[in-house]
């Protein structure tokens, strides 16, 4: 399965809309500056049809070192939980 780079978004959408590669690229930037800053502010990003982002905290928790198996630390974290549109993943499971 090949991967679909941002490169090759910018020349898609700027293929489909005629408009130009820059243009589109600043509009992408832009759109995933948006995104990034408003879960770094704590808040969800719902895109309609297509998935939800939510920033998620995990907390600590003790672990097991896979090496030497003795017991470590794991610390807290911050990530991001994606959870996709009931449309999305009925498209994904069509047959």
């Amino acid at each position: 399965m090949e991967k679909l780079n941002k490169n090759e978004i910018i020349e898609i959408v700027a293929e489909a809309t005629h408009i130009s590669k820059v243009e589109v690229k600043k509009v992408i930037d832009t759109t995933f500056d948006l995104i990034t800053d408003t879960l770094l502010d704590g808040q969800s990003v719902n895109i309609k049809n297509f998935c939800v982002f939510e920033p998620k905290t995990k907390s600590g928790r003790k672990g097991t070192h896979p090496k030497n198996h003795t017991a470590i630390d794991i610390k807290a974290k911050n990530t991001v939980t994606i959870h996709l549109s009931k449309e999305f993943k009925a498209r994904l499971n069509e047959e």
